[in-house]
């Protein structure tokens, strides 16, 4: 089970503890996303979501973190 999971990891050009970290941090902002969406669903246009936490923003900083762990594989090449 562990070499699979360090398969994954070596993948994605990351060892065990910086895609542990990685995760971790995806998963907090999507928790904290989900609670000012339900404070949002509850209050309407009282409470407007912070930008961070919106779901573009949430994709892009994804889509960058990939960006960038695709560059530092190319520069370790």
């Amino acid at each position: 089970m562990f070499k699979i999971y360090t398969k994954h990891t070596a993948s994605v050009g990351e060892t065990v503890f910086e895609h542990f970290k990685f995760a971790i941090g995806v998963a907090k902002d999507m928790f904290i996303s989900s609670v000012l969406l339900v404070v949002h669903g509850c209050t309407g246009g009282l409470f407007v979501m912070p930008d961070r936490y919106n779901v573009c923003s949430m994709a892009e900083r994804m889509c960058e973190a990939r960006d960038d762990r695709l560059s530092k594989q190319e520069d370790n090449e």
